[in-house]
């Protein structure tokens, strides 16, 4: 029987880190008249340390990109974030200004971009993030190489290949050299006075290229169980009291065709390459290298090496596995914005080949771009306020059992299990069995890099203003991608009787 490690749970989703005292002089800052009451502000400087960026119409390309996370919301894989609490843009031009002639620019105002060993620079500029609440932030960032960054939209408002990142990190020197980064916690100290509160001379260091693209990826082909599961050509429908056939170490191969499982393809279907790779949407498809979607071990518990501790809750035996796969609750009213009071998660099973190929992974780190990546779908939930630890959160699992009788989650160990989920997310969690909370649930690729891919996302989905042709292939003055709308819905119940029994925890209700 597959059982849970009770040192960390069900779900890897990143803990939430412990807030640090900073140790800066505070200042007086003035706030900005559109900040309700007195408010904070972060400031330093940025240092670039890479390769010499392209240059087009006489500017540099791209920008430095300064983002500031409250470390209750981190973005994943770390924690729950959906987006930074302030942005700061450094515009290449200022960023590289010191340099003068010593940048390539070419008489026609023609894209120029050096070659790829030209030697790399060093440059600096200060950043400012405001207005910020009393809290404890990190500072995260990167240089848009390519110029293609664009918050507002889902598919742009992450770092691509080609992109430096780094941030304000305490083990810049081991980052370099392939260790995780440890970025430094800010705090502003609550109360914050009329005057506003200032904390000055953060360092943020850009210096690490990025070898991988996004995650980019559709949903290929959809492998489901003999119940529980239907689906049509934009949603996969998993029954809420959805029930495992099989859940057993014995038997890993009736436990792997229990799953519900998503093989996602790399890239989009041939179909769509020619739209998705033409402005506006501009994707990472259609050049010379196919699109790929990379595995690797994941340093579970952050001690720098891989090895037999790094295996997912569910069983000791199955190592855990980028990319991460994270299923959220998608926002009634709004399909592209994930539920936020309360978070509603689902954590997917990245699976090499099958599950048995996967337990027999040795422990070197993988890093094997593939054309696909195959997800199992786990029935357990977590439901929690990110921002509101008093409320505590629930882990709700389907069933205690699956339809042989093995349990998912052994007795004895419930109460270790609360213990860890408690101790990972800062609050008191819960472990409940009833059925999952109904709705419509995006599912997200991400890397350890942070790298990740959305779907449903813009390329899909026509926004309010946009109208959507009859044949469904434009928004507006756009083409449509059928395959960036697919979601996961958690439908109506086989048996209500059983919902009615074992209904859905009060803590996932909105």
């Amino acid at each position: 029987m597959l059982r849970p490690s009770p040192r960390t749970g069900l779900l890897l989703l990143g803990a939430l880190l412990a807030a640090l005292p900073g140790c800066d002089d505070v200042e007086v800052f003035v706030p900005l008249p559109d900040q309700s009451g007195p408010a904070g502000v972060l400031d330093g400087t940025v240092t670039y340390a890479g390769p010499r960026p392209c240059t087009k119409d006489g500017h540099v390309v791209g920008a430095a990109i300064v983002l500031g996370f409250d470390t209750r919301l981190l973005p994943p894989p770390e924690g729950l974030g959906t987006s930074a609490a302030s942005i700061d843009v450094i515009p290449g031009d200022e960023l590289f200004g010191g340099l003068g002639a010593a940048l390539d620019r070419t008489a026609d105002g023609a894209l120029h971009c050096p070659e790829p060993d030209a030697p790399p620079v060093t440059v600096s500029a200060t950043w400012r993030l405001s207005p910020l609440a009393a809290g404890t932030y990190q500072i995260r960032g990167f240089y848009d190489h390519d110029g293609n960054f664009d918050p507002t939209f889902g598919i742009a408002n992450l770092p691509t290949r080609g992109d430096v990142a780094g941030g304000a990190i305490e083990n810049a020197t081991e980052v370099l050299a392939g260790a995780a980064p440890r970025y430094r916690a800010i705090t502003i100290a609550a109360p914050i006075p009329e005057t506003g509160t200032r904390v000055s001379g953060i360092a943020v260091t850009l210096g690490l290229p990025l070898p991988l693209e996004r995650p980019l990826f559709h949903v290929a082909e959809v492998l489901a169980p003999a119940s529980g599961v239907t689906q049509s050509p934009s949603e996969v429908v998993m029954a809420s009291d959805f029930q495992l056939e099989t859940f057993s170490q014995a038997d890993p191969a009736g436990t792997e065709a229990s799953l519900l499982r998503l093989r996602l393809a790399a890239g989009v279907p041939d179909g769509e390459v020619a739209r998705a790779a033409k402005p506006p949407l501009s994707l990472p498809v259609g050049g010379e290298a196919a699109p790929t979607l990379t595995y690797a071990r994941q340093d579970v518990n952050g001690d720098g090496a891989i090895d037999s501790d790094d295996h997912v809750p569910d069983s000791a035996l199955i190592p855990a596995l980028f990319p991460i796969s994270v299923f959220a609750k998608q926002d009634d009213e709004e399909p592209l914005t994930s539920q936020a009071a309360p978070a509603v998660l689902l954590q997917g099973l990245t699976i090499y080949d099958d599950l048995l190929t996967t337990a027999t992974l040795g422990p070197e780190p993988l890093n094997e771009p593939r054309d696909s990546a195959l997800i199992g779908v786990r029935p357990a939930a977590l439901c929690m306020h990110p921002t509101e630890p008093q409320q505590g959160g629930v882990l709700v699992l389907s069933h205690k059992t699956d339809k042989e009788g093995h349990d998912i989650i052994a007795e004895r160990d419930v109460a270790q299990v609360e213990e860890a989920l408690s101790r990972q997310f800062g609050r008191e969690i819960k472990v409940a069995f009833g059925c999952l909370p109904e709705g419509r649930y995006a599912l997200s690729l991400i890397y350890g890099t942070g790298q990740a891919w959305t779907v449903p996302n813009e390329a899909g989905v026509c926004a309010p203003s946009e109208t959507e042709t009859s044949d469904g292939e434009i928004c507006g003055a756009r083409p449509r991608l059928a395959s960036q709308r697919v979601a996961l819905v958690i439908g109506p119940p086989d048996d209500e009787a059983y919902c009615a029994e074992h209904p859905t925890p009060a803590a996932c209700a909105r």
